[in-house]
């Protein structure tokens, strides 16, 4: 890990728990060669809550100290504007007798230390009793009645904010992925007044969501780290490790479950370990690291090649991810009939 991926968790750790870093830049370049990595990671106005409370000898200085500040500003914009847009739809929903459920960023905002601090790309919502007829009811609400599902939502603009109206909350690829879809639905009827899904359904939602960036691109964005380890933190009490690992047995994704745990523990300060069922090897949780932070691992499959050429660069790549495909939700099976079914398409 180099210097300046060591001052960025050092800095958040410092944001999310009200502590002084143990490692911050020492000249402009370190400055500016930290904010670029922090907005690679997304999260530079986290990092710059605790910039603010530094001495001011230590704080950046000049043109970088500005690019913070506006980088901060412009996150606590958005999501204030978001704010409005998700209370304009809550109330529309209310008239109309539905109920409005929340999910991610906007959802997980409220278990920060500053709340508009967590830059939130969209708004993801679904609509209750979760059904296709409310599915539809609520395009219409949103304004975009033609909105096509694309997969397990529709995707909508208001007000310039990217709505995601949820019919389903997972990809149903794989098997886990419909056992993890099943309990979430079971647990729809301990959704909060507020439209939280309940600690235990949140926990099967979030850890799925997370493991999708993995199956999707075999990258993992550094905030659903976060996201998942401030989850844990603020839900102690109401999570039981017991529950929680036999819920994730069930589905079948335990050993994903304590990977990230540890990780997630690790980059904000917090200790998670009443949650780990297992021991971790460390090699994996080396690897894994390694691709939270390094924020690239396998490129997609060039176009214009032929099936053969196909077939050996995904043989040869599926070699090199055997480590990772204990923490996938895909089983052996399932990923021996999705590459051959990918055999020739394209990208």
């Amino acid at each position: 890990m180099d210097t300046s991926t060591q001052q960025m968790l050092s800095l958040l750790r410092s944001s999310l728990n009200g502590t002084t870093p143990d490692s911050l830049p020492q000249s402009t370049e370190d400055w500016e060669k930290l904010f670029r990595l922090a907005r690679k990671h997304g999260v530079v106005t986290m990092i710059n809550d605790a910039i603010e409370h530094l001495p001011d000898e230590q704080q950046p200085q000049g043109d970088i100290a500005l690019s913070w500040s506006l980088s901060a500003d412009r996150t606590r914009y958005h999501y204030n504007h978001q704010a409005e847009v998700l209370q304009s739809i809550r109330q529309k929903a209310d008239a109309q007798g539905l109920r409005l459920g929340l999910i991610k960023g906007m959802s997980l905002s409220r278990y920060y230390p500053i709340p508009s601090s967590r830059a939130c790309g969209d708004i993801d919502i679904f609509f209750l009793p979760l059904s296709k007829q409310n599915y539809r009811q609520g395009n219409i609400l949103l304004g975009c009645p033609d909105a096509e599902l694309d997969g397990k939502h529709a995707e909508v603009s208001v007000d310039g904010v990217p709505v995601e109206n949820h019919y389903r909350f997972l990809d149903l690829n794989y098997l886990s992925q419909y056992r993890a879809e099943r309990y979430i639905h079971s647990s729809l009827k301990d959704v909060s007044p507020e439209g939280y899904l309940s600690p235990m359904g949140n926990m099967a939602y979030l850890l799925m969501h997370t493991v999708s960036h993995l199956t999707a691109k075999y990258k993992l964005p550094l905030r659903n780290i976060i996201d998942w380890g401030m989850f844990l933190k603020a839900n102690s009490q109401a999570l039981s490790p017991a529950d929680c690992h036999r819920v994730m047995r069930r589905i079948g994704m335990l050993p994903a479950f304590d990977i990230l745990t540890l990780l997630a523990g690790e980059f904000i300060g917090a200790d998670l370990s009443q949650y780990i069922s297992a021991t971790v090897r460390q090699e994996d949780v080396d690897r894994m690291r390694e691709l939270i932070l390094d924020k690239k691992y396998f490129e997609p499959v060039p176009s214009g090649l032929n099936p053969v050429q196909r077939f050996r660069l995904r043989w040869k790549r599926n070699q090199e991810r055997r480590w990772l495909y204990r923490y996938l939700p895909s089983s052996a099976a399932e990923r021996v009939i999705f590459t051959i079914k990918h055999i020739f398409i394209k990208g």
